[in-house]
């Protein structure tokens, strides 16, 4: 039974004149609490329960049998206990299990101070807790057994001759055996002295002190070494080892120095710095292969990124990138989206967003071409400089004023090189109701060529002034309904979008940045057919479509979208560009989408564009995904656009098939299989497995596409994960992500696997 507070008082009176008398005190199935008479006062009240507990001459008290000791979210379970409440230590005997702060220790005698839990552990087998881990990081849980534990706060332990692990007891895995081992939890950094790390029964040789983290924060030291067994593209680096070493500099500088051994290509020094300064933060990446044993020359890369953020509405950047030669990235990058990269940017841009309603940039802009001698490759324009002035929309009375202004010069090594600058104003009288919107717009666009003069008949300034007159109306119309016996809102949307811009003859403007704009739905509410504005077109057209929804009332989240829309021109097209075709007919294609959640844990993404007079489909982009738990996908995909449409004038029929699947055993199949119809050539394939074995995954994989010369490139991933340690080997987590609609990672935590499924 527990006494009450009283009760307890008169019992420590009792022991008190018991021990002045030289005797013993005993209470059979009793509880006492001490108060706040220990010498840490601060600390709260003292619970001790057991069978019977005997107090002592010397002020000691001794639980004995299912001996229980609490204070402040600290548990002490024993066969026996022995508390001194001069020195508050408590000392446990027998099957000893001590719960604090959420950590689980048992062994067979523990010695702790219960003001601060700082005490020694005999032979400990413990599980702690999840602490707070860095963002990227998830918390896990770590168990383990030593000779002893010294508990020196609630977030820092020590150990002797132990075994530490996040994999759970009786699950084989991984373990870090050390003759001392220290996890502190304050600063998440383990530090262990004469230890060996072992995996699946193997172990390395014994390291004299090592340090590593225990979350992901920055800690200097040597890394997990990548391998892949073949990379680059074709395989032409061979076997492929990369050993990176941390340098944690400053809180504000950090870099990450690697060592690459290319079986084929030699030796390649990477080093990748960061810095964080007041209103700017970038990385600076440089690679040099001092001799590539193929070339027997020296080849290097160069990649900056900066990021200014500054007060008063100041920002800006910088994109530098460079390489040695034309083939270096299809032969020594690992990432595959660089492999076929054949332009490299180098930019910067400075912005200034002046109160809200104006902002201003000026930027800059070049590009290293890499050749391909089977492919040769046009090389863009540079803008030097390029100066942008806008304002969004700035209140005139009922008016909204707006303005777009340009100023560039374009050069080129072979072409013609000029300045363009234009001034674009615009007013529109927004009317605006609950249930519809009427939005008359006008403007003109005023452009300016000043050109280098190619010979002496060439003309070196050239003019255009176009207006532009737009009307954008719309309405949002909505009802409740129910479906399968679930509340829905139903909306229905039609909006109509008149364009009327005036001819004006542009066939002796050059072409500096314009093509024509994709056909898409967000193209036919543009007021320009092109992209850039070396042409506007001229236009006397009507787009109407129709949008409709499906909205969970509760979260107000969207379940389903459909959407329809059509352009109805009203004059034939004049503007084009050189040795481009003018556009014929009275009616642009049909565009159609689908999207959302079509049937329980199946969703649909379809767009769908339809010739107006044969009614034939023009291009059509399906993707299918049944997802009915994380770690369980299959899409299939289908595209087809018609030859009229295509660069070559081929027509395109490809099918995609991906899926991330549990096979059993811990066992994934993940993999994408994208595959041409006309010609039964496969263009893209990734296969690979996954297993996970709770405390650490395998994941391999291979890859092979195509790139633009016309071959392939392959590229192979290995992968050891010890889940709250570390990760081994070259990862393909990112290319399942690119290349697997709705890849989830197998350690994710449960509560970030989300998916909506409205038809549940």
């Amino acid at each position: 039974m527990r006494l009450s507070p009283a009760v307890a008082a008169l019992l420590l009176i009792f022991a008190a004149q018991a021990a002045a008398q030289g005797t013993g005190l005993k209470v059979n199935e009793s509880s006492i609490r001490l108060g706040t008479s220990a010498p840490l006062s601060g600390n709260g009240p003292l619970d001790l329960a057991a069978d019977h507990v005997e107090g002592y001459a010397n002020g000691e008290v001794e639980a004995i049998g299912h001996a229980e000791l609490r204070r402040d979210g600290t548990t002490v379970r024993a066969d026996r206990l022995r508390y001194a409440q001069d020195s508050d230590e408590v000392e446990a005997f027998g099957d000893v299990h001590l719960l604090r702060a959420g950590d689980e220790i048992s062994g067979p005698r523990l010695r702790m101070r219960t003001s601060d839990s700082i005490g020694i552990m005999e032979s400990p087998t413990f599980r702690l807790a999840p602490r707070q881990r860095a963002s990227s990081a998830r918390p896990v849980e770590t168990y383990g057994h030593a000779d002893a534990m010294r508990l020196e706060t609630d977030n820092r332990v020590r150990i002797t001759e132990g075994h530490f692990t996040t994999c759970k007891p009786g699950q084989p895995g991984w373990e870090i055996i050390a003759g001392d081992l220290e996890l502190d939890f304050n600063r998440d950094i383990g530090r262990a002295r004469n230890a060996r790390f072992a995996f699946l029964g193997v172990s390395t040789p014994p390291v004299g002190y090592a340090e590593f983290s225990l979350n992901d924060n920055r800690k200097s030291g040597f890394l997990p070494p990548t391998f892949a067994p073949v990379s680059g593209v074709q395989g032409k680096t061979g076997y492929d080892i990369a050993v990176p070493f941390y340098w944690n500099i400053a809180p504000n500088y950090d870099a990450t120095i690697t060592t690459r051994y290319m079986q084929q290509r030699g030796v390649q020094f990477q080093n990748l710095g960061r810095y964080l300064l007041p209103w700017n933060r970038g990385e600076l990446t440089a690679e040099v292969l001092p001799s590539d044993r193929q070339l027997e020359t020296r080849r290097w890369g160069l990649n900056w990124q900066h990021y200014l953020g500054a007060p008063g509405g100041w920002s800006g950047n910088i994109n530098y990138n460079r390489v040695s030669d034309d083939n270096y990235l299809r032969d020594l990058s690992g990432a595959i989206v660089l492999t076929s990269q054949t332009t490299i940017p180098q930019e910067a841009a400075l912005n200034y967003f002046g109160g809200g309603w104006w902002n201003a940039t000026v930027h800059v802009q070049q590009f290293q071409v890499l050749q391909d001698a089977t492919n040769s490759v046009v090389t863009p324009y540079k803008r030097m400089p390029q100066v942008l002035f806008n304002i969004p929309g700035s209140p005139l009375g009922p008016f909204d004023a707006m303005f777009n202004g340009e100023f560039v010069r374009f050069e080129h090594p072979t072409q013609l090189n000029g300045l363009r600058s234009y001034a674009y104003p615009q007013l529109a009288l927004p009317m605006i109701a609950p249930a519809a919107f009427f939005t008359p717009k006008i403007g003109v666009h005023y452009t300016r060529y000043d050109l280098d003069q190619l010979t002496p008949d060439t003309p070196t300034i050239m003019t255009r002034s176009v207006p532009i007159a737009s009307v954008d109306t719309g309405v949002f119309l909505e009802r409740n309904a129910k479906f399968r016996n679930r509340d829905i809102v139903q909306t229905v949307e039609p909006r109509l979008y008149y364009l009327y811009v005036p001819y004006r003859d542009q066939s002796a403007i050059p072409v500096f940045d314009t093509g024509v704009a994709d056909f898409n739905y967000a193209q036919i509410f543009s007021e320009n057919y092109y992209s850039g504005w070396d042409r506007i077109s001229d236009a006397n057209q009507l787009t109407a479509a129709l949008t409709s929804r499906i909205i969970l009332p509760e979260t107000g989240q969207e379940a389903l979208r459909g959407i329809v829309g059509q352009r109805f021109y009203f004059k034939d097209q004049e503007v084009s560009l050189p040795g481009a075709p003018l556009r014929s007919g009275t009616a642009s294609p049909y565009l159609l989408g689908l999207s959302g959640t079509v049937w329980p844990k199946w969703t649909l993404e379809a767009a769908s564009q339809l010739d107006a007079q044969t009614r034939q489909t023009e291009r059509l982009n399906t993707g299918l995904r049944y997802q009915p738990e994380p770690g369980k996908t299959l899409s299939l995909g289908y595209r087809y656009t018609a030859a009229s449409l295509t660069v070559d004038g081929n027509e395109l029929r490809q099918t995609d098939i991906s899926l991330q699947w549990p096979i059993g055993g811990g066992w994934y199949a993940v993999g994408r299989y994208n595959r041409d119809i006309k010609t039964g050539k496969s263009l893209e394939r990734l296969g690979g497995l996954e297993y996970n074995a709770g405390c650490w995954i395998l994941r391999v994989a291979g890859q092979r596409f195509p790139i633009p010369s016309g071959g392939t490139a392959t590229a192979y991933f290995l992968q050891l994960e010890f889940d709250g340690f570390s990760k081994v080997g070259m990862s393909p987590l990112e290319t399942f992500k690119r290349n697997i609609p709705g890849y989830q990672r197998l350690n994710t935590p449960a509560n970030d696997q989300t998916q909506f499924n409205y038809f549940n």
